[in-house]
Formats: structure tokens, sequence, C-alpha cells
């Protein structure tokens, strides 16, 4: 009897233990299983200093620490995913030594960049932050009002504006796009939904439509023009801009979301073979069978490299297959480079 009495003692102190761990953080945000179509997820944790001292976010083989101090209970962290499926796991330390484990599982999609897929991302749900319900639980450490400039009302210094605080992330880019540069997020985040996001109006102050163009052509007015051309091109068919570029920034010109070849041919995938593209009879031997699509200057165009939009306008034509055409025969494409 004895025996079973201490046996029963000794389970609930180890019991007890892992119960003090296992709440050593609290992870309150991102939730589980969720679809993200931006890069960037934020991680709020709440620590206690008394119990932790360190807390590690793990991404793959990218580690990113937090040193935990009795000024605040609350920590955040934006981290950059990768696309498709994201396991991360968020580590709790106490004078080195690993209290407990928590992880977050997490899909990147747009279904341009690689390995995303999706059928896969639909097992992942799509939550907004920006709700009343859940600004609040941040107002203890950041201004939630709409501090935000309209392009007739510039700040000073957009370093003071709300979102800049929690998003100056997505500008960490080489080239930046007008809007986001100058931090005029109602301009696209104007809380209402498209065609392809309806459902969703009320979820967020800050829903940006689906589709985008009617943002776009805010700004760029030749948008419906393409959208109007003879020839169109699927994406911009659609309004749905965003698919070939970032509305924020990109490491790529024109924003786009991969350079102009690889982005071309993630669609376009048999144009990525040697040797496939444009009939063999009407170039040289030199180039194995085929027109190069790649690794070429571009005669039409001095000091750029020569590429699919080299021959092609991917917003829209009034030529066949949306070549940079003037009259009806397709071939007259060939005198931008060719002129004999």
């Amino acid at each position: 009897m004895k025996t079973i009495y201490l046996f029963f003692i000794l389970l609930f102190v180890a019991l007890s233990g892992n119960a003090e761990e296992t709440s050593s953080i609290e992870i309150l945000k991102p939730y589980d299983y969720v679809r993200y179509e931006g890069k960037d997820s934020t991680f709020v944790i709440d620590a206690d200093y008394k119990k932790v001292d360190t807390i590690v976010i793990r991404q793959g083989d990218i580690n990113t620490t937090l040193d935990v101090t009795s000024q605040k209970a609350t920590y955040c962290k934006t981290i950059e995913l990768h696309p498709a499926r994201n396991e991360i796991i968020v580590e709790a330390y106490k004078d080195g030594k690993l209290l407990s484990t928590d992880k977050r599982e997490s899909y990147f999609y747009n279904d341009v960049l690689p390995g995303v897929d999706v059928y896969d991302s639909e097992q992942y749900d799509k939550r907004y932050f920006h709700s009343q319900e859940e600004e609040d639980k941040c107002k203890s450490c950041h201004d939630m009002t709409n501090n935000i400039p309209h392009e007739d009302e510039p700040f000073d210094d957009v370093s003071e504006t709300t979102c800049y605080k929690c998003h100056n992330a997505k500008l960490n880019t080489s080239n930046s796009h007008a809007p986001a540069a100058n931090w005029l997020c109602n301009v696209c985040h104007t809380g209402n939904g498209g065609e392809y996001n309806v459902d969703d109006e009320g979820l967020s102050k800050y829903l940006a439509p689906d589709p985008i163009y009617t943002r776009c052509a805010y700004c760029h007015e030749s948008v419906e023009d393409w959208m109007a051309s003879r020839y169109g091109h699927g994406p911009v068919n659609d309004g749905r801009c965003k698919r070939c570029h970032n509305p924020h920034g990109s490491e790529n010109e024109f924003f786009l979301r991969k350079k102009i070849w690889n982005l071309c041919t993630t669609c376009h995938t048999e144009k990525a073979i040697p040797g496939n593209h444009i009939v063999s009879g009407f170039v040289f031997a030199r180039n194995k069978g085929a027109h190069p699509t790649k690794d070429r200057a571009d005669p039409a165009r001095p000091g750029r490299e020569f590429v699919c939009t080299s021959c092609h306008n991917p917003h829209g034509s009034t030529g066949i297959y949306l070549l940079r055409m003037k009259g009806s025969h397709p071939f007259n494409v060939c005198k931008r480079c060719h002129k004999k």
C-alpha cells in the first residue's frame, strides 16, 4: 500500500513539473495551420522572465534568439517564410536548459513560387490579424489606431506611422513599390474585398481586394487598356497582378516575384526545355534548332538581357501570342532585332 501511495506522489510531482515547464511560454500568434499570402509571419510570445531567459525560434537551419528580460511580458518577432509548408519550432530556455518546446505549422502560398501546391495549401486556414478582437491583445504595447498617411496627407516621418513599427521589414528589398515605400497602405488595403475574397469582408479592416487590379489602376491607368487587349495574358485578364508582382517590393526588377525568364517558365514549362522554342527552320544551327530565350544580349534594348519579354508583352498585345509587333504578320516581331 505504501508503495502505491509513494508511486502516486512521485507521479503527481512529475506531472506538476511538466505542467510548469509547458507553461513557461505561450505562443499567442500565429495560430497553427495558417495559410499566408505574404512571406512574413509574426510570432507573439508571452514569457515570464523568472522562468525563462531565452526563446529560440527554429526554422530549418535558421535560428532566431530572443532575450527575455523583466521589462516586458510579451515578445514579438517577424520571420520570413519560405514557399509552401513551414514547420517552425519555438524553444524556451533557462540558464541553458531546455524547458519546453512548441511548434507552429504554416503555408506560404503563391502559385508561381517553387514547391507550392494549391491542394496542399487548402489544408491550412486563412486568418487575419487586424480585427478588433485581435488588436485588443496588442494595445498595451502598440498604437493600433489607423495612423496611416494618405497621398494628400504625407507624414514628415513615416517611422511614426502605425504600420511601420510592425511591417518595416517588408521594405528590406532592392526595389520598393511607391505606395509601400511611402507607407500609403490604405491605397491598396481598403478593407474591402473583391470577386475572389468578398466573403472575407469584415474579417480585417485592412483587407485588400482580390482581384487587386482596381487598386493597381488607381495609379497605373494602363491596366484597363491591357485588360482590353485583343490578345490577353491570363493573370492580367483576371486582374490578379499579384501573381507575378509583389506589391510591396522585390529583389527583382518591376517588383517581380522571380527573375523574368524563371517567372515565365514557371507556367510555360515547355519553354524551359533547351531547343524547344520557335521553328528550327528559321534560326541558325548554332542555336541548336531553336531561338534562344536567355543568356544573350537584347539587340533591341541595349544594356538589357534577352528574355521572354524581349519578344512578348506580358500584359497584352494587338499581336498574336502577345508578340511585340506591328501589323498582322507574326514574323514582324523579328524585325526588332533582325533588321535585314
